[in-house]
């Protein structure tokens, strides 16, 4: 009996429970088609939970929603280190470029005019302006003068000059204006920017356009301010000219405190036929120091010792170096004047306003 009823229990089963007690065997067996169910798991919400945020397992349904110490980790972490990949070094600060320096030389050149050594005038033993000129012009060439201020620089003088030097030099005013007192500059260290003259006056008060240029130094882009002048000495033509000197001095001082507001450096050449009380008329207003050598105009006025009435000068921050009042007998054959030069070194650091894009 027992092995009956396990047999009827598996055919029960393997016939999915549909056997009939009855006994009958002539209906058919329903099939019944399994859809198969896939389960998933309950999605992880993104957000904390307020059921767990607390981290205690009885704060189900509280409405606490501090964050919880996993959390807090975990937010802590993410804004503090990337997830993955190399970190983002800092780079270095690009490094600044030196303030420019414009380095040169220059000269306060008196080449005793043609119209001076001609038969009857006061030097007629010398040579004439245009040979005595081609040894100037020699000289300037040989000394590598970048800037120079020349004085008594008469029309056949300039020709000479000119022709000579091969297009290396330019000058101003030249042959317009009053051009025995002209400027001239080496065309590859300098770059015109600005000419202008200024009425100063001359013997008998009568007015010389004398030259102010601006000139851009190519190498640096350094811009300065470069005057040149010739005031009025007492002659047996012209007697007592001294009224008109400290005219010029006055006009040369105003100038001086004018062109200094710039914030470009200035520099001075001439023959002033005065000695160092024109220097110290001028140094305070113009803020300048005498390339001889001294304190110039800060705190009262000191120049090197020495009797000189042709000057170089410039702005006090610029720096004078291997100041020379060349007396030589070379230098006596061509004109009755020392020649006076000195190297000039500009840091641009010390004049903010002078600096440009250097010249191509």
């Amino acid at each position: 009996m027992g092995g009956v009823v396990l047999a009827w229990v598996l055919t029960f089963v393997v016939m999915g429970g549909n056997i009939s007690l009855g006994g009958d065997d002539s209906k058919p067996v329903a099939h019944t088609t399994l859809t198969p169910t896939t389960t998933y798991p309950t999605p992880t919400p993104l957000g904390p939970s307020k059921s767990a945020t607390t981290g205690n397992a009885n704060a189900a349904g509280s409405d606490d929603e501090t964050p919880g110490e996993d959390a807090t980790s975990a937010e802590k972490a993410a804004t503090t280190a990337p997830l993955a990949g190399r970190l983002l070094l800092a780079r270095p600060k690009p490094r600044r470029s030196p303030p420019p320096v414009a380095e040169f030389r220059m000269a306060s050149f008196n080449v005793l005019g043609s119209s001076h050594t001609r038969r009857g005038t006061k030097r007629p033993q010398k040579a004439s302006g245009s040979a005595r000129m081609a040894r100037a012009t020699q000289y300037v060439l040989d000394h590598d003068l970048d800037l120079v201020g020349f004085q008594e620089f008469q029309g056949d003088q300039r020709s000479v000059f000119l022709r000579n030097t091969g297009g290396a030099y330019q000058i101003f005013p030249g042959n317009g204006l009053d051009g025995e007192n002209s400027i001239a500059w080496r065309t590859d260290t300098w770059d015109l920017v600005k000419a202008d003259t200024v009425a100063i006056p001359y013997f008998g008060g009568h007015p010389r356009n004398m030259p102010v240029l601006t000139l851009r130094h190519k190498a640096s882009g350094i811009a300065i301010i470069a005057t040149n002048f010739h005031n009025p000495a007492d002659t047996r033509e012209y007697g007592r000219q001294g009224r008109w000197r400290a005219a010029a001095k006055a006009r040369e001082a105003e100038l001086f405190g004018q062109l200094r507001q710039s914030g470009l450096p200035i520099f001075v050449t001439g023959d002033m036929n005065e000695t160092n009380s024109w220097f110290c008329a001028v140094a305070g207003p113009g803020d300048l120091r005498a390339a001889a050598g001294g304190e110039g105009g800060r705190n009262g006025c000191s120049v090197a010792g020495g009797y000189r009435v042709d000057w170089i000068a410039g702005s006090y921050d610029v720096q004078f170096s291997n100041y020379l009042e060349d007396k030589s007998g070379y230098v006596h054959w061509m004109t009755d004047h020392p020649v006076m030069s000195a190297s000039v070194r500009i840091e641009g650091a010390d004049f903010p306003k002078a600096l440009g894009r250097p010249a191509a």
